[in-house]
């Protein structure tokens, strides 16, 4: 199957091809750099929440390159802080799966397909590892393969640390509901079944992938979302919005997630002031966009 050829427009006519469309630029040689440093295919995804309709691709009148960046701005902040706030429950995740499991059921609890619903979603869960353990440059394994001639399978403690949150949740999701130590880690972070801590540490994986791949978050419309639940142990929030409802497609609730799960992994964590700092760093981005309700800082969850 041939390839599309598409003449590539220069940066000149890039800036041409804006300004036809209602954006103003105030300064072409910002708005040059930009489009050198960063793309304009990237930064449409940011301009297009700045347009009438994504057939023309007008702008709504008055808007500026400036909006642009400072979209592109905040989300890029967002990323990183909550790439920072997700390392710390995964840390945390990945060392409760290992503590308590291999105290129950050994130190290879990976491999017991007793544990688990599906021995086929194991065996493809090992398949993982293996590749992981392949392509591994951590110097415990390696000294390990040399003093064991390559033993299948190190301990669990070493081996989960090879592993993406994506695999983690995957391999929690799978241990039958009536381990109980799947409920047990569930309640060391406030929730009182496994049923929620297994969706969420999803969603969150889901968000972290976002982050890791320099994608929009702070607009998006997430199609994986969070389990509701009315009452837990820890901070919450009195505001819960429909099952399937826009607001819980938005960004707001998934940060309600990562903030509550960062209350066991983190006591004591800044997550809701570098939140709120940003939000006033960047006064123009539209947080009934990303669905934040009226007075959501004054929620128990935020404090």
């Amino acid at each position: 199957m041939n390839s599309i050829e598409k003449p590539f427009t220069l940066l000149p006519d890039q800036i041409k091809i804006l300004q036809q469309r209602g954006l103003i630029i105030n300064s072409p040689e910002e708005t040059n750099h930009y489009l050198n440093h960063v793309g304009f295919y990237r930064l449409s995804g940011y301009w297009q929440y700045l347009q009438l309709n994504n057939t023309s691709h007008t702008f709504i009148t008055g808007t500026t390159f400036d909006q642009v960046i400072e979209i592109y701005d905040f989300d890029r902040e967002l990323r990183l802080l909550l790439l920072g706030a997700i390392e710390r429950i995964e840390v945390s995740f990945r060392a409760n799966m290992i503590n308590m499991l291999c105290a129950a059921y050994g130190s290879n609890w990976f491999t017991n397909k007793a544990i688990f619903f599906s021995e086929e979603r194991m065996n493809d869960v090992i398949e993982t590892i293996n590749r992981e353990l392949d392509r591994s440059d951590e110097e415990c394994i390696n000294q390990l393969d040399s003093k064991s001639n390559r033993c299948k399978h190190p301990p669990a403690w070493i081996t989960l640390q090879s592993l993406s949150f994506g695999t983690l949740s995957r391999i929690y999701g799978n241990i039958r509901n009536d381990i109980r130590e799947k409920k047990i880690i569930a309640q060391v972070y406030g929730l009182p079944k496994a049923i929620w801590l297994q969706n969420w540490v999803q969603v969150i994986s889901m968000i972290r992938n976002y982050c890791a791949h320099h994608s929009l978050v702070c607009y998006r419309r997430f199609m994986f979302l969070p389990r509701e639940i009315q009452q837990v142990k820890l901070p919450w929030i009195k505001y819960i919005p429909l099952v399937g409802s826009l607001e819980s497609k938005q960004l707001y609730y998934q940060l309600c997630i990562v903030r509550y799960l960062l209350h066991t992994a983190s006591p004591g964590n800044d997550f809701s002031y570098k939140l709120m700092e940003l939000l006033v760093k960047y006064r123009g981005i539209d947080l009934e966009r990303m669905g934040f309700p009226e007075n959501w800082d004054e929620e128990d969850l935020w404090q």
